[in-house]
């Protein structure tokens, strides 16, 4: 089996998707990560020297290069705008992905993200009086596309891990 872990950033893909591949045994990629090896640049970086553009051409090409390895027993967790694009959900479907949105509410979004906004690109140069209705704007913006393209989705907010990881291996009916 194939899952490709999706949703907002800050809704726990990468941690989420680390401890179900553990408990599977199945191996685990971050998309994000895997950009950072390829570029040798972090995302940040990215993002400030090449722009958004850029960087959802270089997240297509090495998803691209990912799914070629034709690996089953996989986890993979999607950066936040990744499904968006047209040509990554394309690759996710010739090669039969499992895509689970994982769903947290804006306020615990917000939540989470405040303390890492200078960490993530998108959020670094959003003042914080604009910060919680930027959150929301951009999660509305995106929430339709993530429903729309989902097999599976889990809706968590205010669980701790271990709740939210025995939720997923439930919804996907594994222990």
């Amino acid at each position: 089996m194939r899952i490709a872990l999706y949703g907002f950033m800050g809704a726990g893909k990468s941690s989420l998707g680390q401890a179900l591949a553990r408990r599977l045994n199945y191996r685990f990629v971050d998309l994000d990560a895997e950009i950072v090896k390829y570029t040798g640049k972090s995302i940040y970086k990215i993002f400030n020297e090449e722009g958004e553009i850029a960087f959802r051409k270089l997240e297509h090409q090495v998803l691209k290069e990912l799914i070629k390895r034709d690996e089953e027993n996989l986890i993979l967790s999607l950066g936040g705008g990744a499904i968006l694009q047209p040509n990554n959900r394309k690759l996710l479907e010739l090669k039969d992905f499992l895509k689970i949105y994982i769903d947290v509410s804006v306020p615990e979004l917000i939540r989470r993200l405040k303390d890492e906004k200078n960490e993530r690109p998108l959020l670094a140069h959003i003042d914080n009086e604009f910060f919680s209705g930027f959150i929301e704007a951009l999660h509305n913006s995106r929430k339709d596309v993530y429903e729309q393209h989902a097999d599976m989705k889990l809706r968590i907010d205010k669980e701790d891990f271990e709740t939210a990881l025995n939720r997923l291996s439930l919804l996907l009916n594994v222990n």
